[in-house]
C-alpha cells in the first residue's frame, strides 16, 4: 500500500464529500424516527456519524481494523438498545458515542491494551496539535509522551474536544460529566500537557 492508501485507511479526517440531505433537522424528530426504526434516520445517524465513531475508536486503539470492527459494532448495538434510549434534549450524537466510549474501553480491555498506546501513533498527535496552538514547535515524540502521562479523563477530554471536535454537550454526555466539568477539565488537562511540554 503506498503512503497516500496508508494515511486513507488510518484516520481520515475532514474528506471533501457532497452533504447528504437531512431530513431530521431536530434532535427530538431524529430520536423518534430512530425508535421507530426510520430508514431515513438510520442512514442520517450513520452518514453523519459513522467517520467520527470510526476516528475516536482509531484515536484510542491505534489500529485500523480494530476501528473497523468497534464503529460496525457501535452501530449494530445502537439497533439493539434503540428501545432503551429515552431523549432528554442531548445531541442523539452524545448516546451514540457513549456506546463508542463503552465498545472501545471492552475491546481494549480485552485485548489487554491501554488508552495511551494509540498515542504512540503519530498521526493521532498529528491531529491534535493541528487544532490547538499548544506546542506547535515541539517534538512529537515529547507531546506523545507528555500525553501518556495525563490522567485517562484528561486524555479523554482533548481527544474529544480537540481531536474529534465534539461539543462541550456532546462531550459531557459520553463522559457522564456535568458541562461545567468538562470545561474545568479541558482547562486542567491543557495546562498539565503545557506543564509537561514545559519539562
Amino acid at each position: 500500500m503506498d503512503e497516500r492508501g496508508e494515511q486513507d485507511a488510518g484516520l481520515r479526517m475532514g474528506e471533501a464529500a457532497a452533504p447528504e440531505p437531512r431530513p431530521y433537522e431536530r434532535e427530538d424528530d431524529l430520536a423518534t424516527a430512530l425508535a421507530s426504526l426510520e430508514p431515513g434516520a438510520w442512514r442520517q445517524l450513520f452518514q453523519e456519524h459513522h467517520q467520527r465513531v470510526y476516528n475516536y475508536a482509531y484515536l484510542r486503539t491505534g489500529n485500523t481494523a480494530d476501528a473497523e470492527d468497534i464503529a460496525a459494532n457501535v452501530f449494530v448495538e445502537a439497533v439493539k438498545g434503540i428501545d432503551r434510549f429515552q431523549y432528554r434534549g442531548a445531541p442523539v450524537a452524545a448516546w451514540l458515542f457513549r456506546i463508542a466510549h463503552n465498545e472501545t474501553v471492552d475491546h481494549l480491555k480485552r485485548r489487554r491494551r491501554t488508552a495511551t498506546t494509540s498515542l504512540e501513533n503519530p498521526e493521532a498527535v498529528d491531529e491534535l496539535l493541528a487544532r490547538d496552538d499548544i506546542g506547535q514547535a515541539e517534538d512529537w515524540r515529547d507531546v506523545r509522551e507528555a500525553m501518556g502521562t495525563l490522567k485517562p479523563e484528561y486524555r479523554d477530554v482533548l481527544m474529544l474536544r480537540l481531536v474529534e471536535g465534539q461539543n462541550v454537550a456532546e462531550t459531557a454526555a459520553l463522559l457522564g460529566k456535568t458541562e461545567g466539568a468538562v470545561k474545568v477539565m479541558q482547562m486542567r488537562a491543557l495546562r498539565a500537557l503545557r506543564t509537561r511540554l514545559d519539562r
